[in-house]
């Protein structure tokens, strides 16, 4: 019965072309701004310590991409849990239970589903922006680099899917389910430092940066997007390079010391587990 409710909440998905498009709504405001203004800025600001070279533009692109990939699991993960939303308030869920379906395994219908919805769109994102990184002169990623960073991906989607289904198991009407999406969709880019870099922001901010575990799957894109081609930009200049992958969040610096893969890894982990044990609590509490 499981699998039947989640190929039924993948086909809702796919069919209804609007829910798709404002899942990826997000996504396309961030491209809008960076192509208008966010990379120019880091491309002057790059130009300022070492000499231009097209290398530059491929760098800056890399950068945005990593944070347009966070983005699209946050968003197309949160979409998806509009049909558990919708199935509430129309009293569907209850004409499931009428079948031989718990409602354990309807919550988790909705939650996997909204696991393939997200890393389908959010394979489907990287892939274009592949093709983009292809046009300005960059290399295709090898095997190894490929499955790490869609194991990375997963990741993000898991922990994604995670989060927003503690969201709507708290925003029960779609009103409210409306409201908290649209600041789900602006707050991501500022929590993710796709919009302002981390090094603008007051200690505090980037603390909180620091602590929002979706932003740790934009710092592991990043570094694995841009690693050789931040060698290549920068060279030698080894001060200049740190300096900047400081201050557009590639890397995370905690208490003076800077935060390594595993760590991101282990805290993006320990996040999908603990959160997943919130929503179970939740999910108990309503249905006792």
């Amino acid at each position: 019965m499981m699998t039947s409710l989640i190929v039924r909440n993948n086909k809702i998905f796919f069919r209804d072309r609007m829910l798709v498009f404002f899942s990826m709504l997000t996504v396309l405001i961030s491209i809008g701004l960076f192509i208008v203004f966010l990379q120019k800025v880091q491309i002057d600001a790059i130009s300022q310590v070492i000499a231009m070279t097209p290398a530059v533009e491929l760098v800056v692109s890399q950068w945005m991409i990593a944070g347009i990939l966070t983005m699209t699991g946050m968003t197309s993960t949160l979409a998806v849990f509009a049909i558990f939303v919708s199935d509430q308030e129309s009293k569907r869920t209850a004409d499931f239970l009428v079948t031989s379906a718990s409602r354990t395994s309807i919550q988790l219908s909705y939650v996997i589903s909204s696991v393939i919805i997200g890393f389908i769109m959010t394979s489907i994102a990287f892939i274009v922006c592949e093709l983009y990184l292809l046009s300005l002169g960059g290399d295709l990623p090898n095997v190894k680099k490929l499955l790490q960073l869609f194991g990375v991906i997963m990741l993000g989607v898991l922990l994604s899917a995670m989060i927003n289904l503690v969201i709507v198991l708290l925003t029960r009407t779609a009103k409210a389910f409306s409201t908290v999406n649209s600041l789900v969709g602006t707050l991501i880019g500022f929590l993710c430092a796709v919009y302002v870099p981390m090094g603008v922001l007051p200690k505090v901010i980037q603390t909180v940066i620091h602590l929002f575990p979706v932003s740790h799957v934009a710092v592991l894109l990043r570094q694995l997007l841009m690693e050789d081609s931040l060698q290549t930009v920068f060279g030698n200049a080894e001060e200049a390079m740190n300096s900047y992958m400081l201050t557009y969040g590639v890397v995370y610096e905690v208490d003076g010391n800077i935060l390594g893969t595993l760590s991101s890894v282990l805290f993006i982990c320990t996040s999908i587990v603990g959160i997943a044990i919130i929503s179970a609590i939740l999910f108990r509490l309503q249905h006792k």
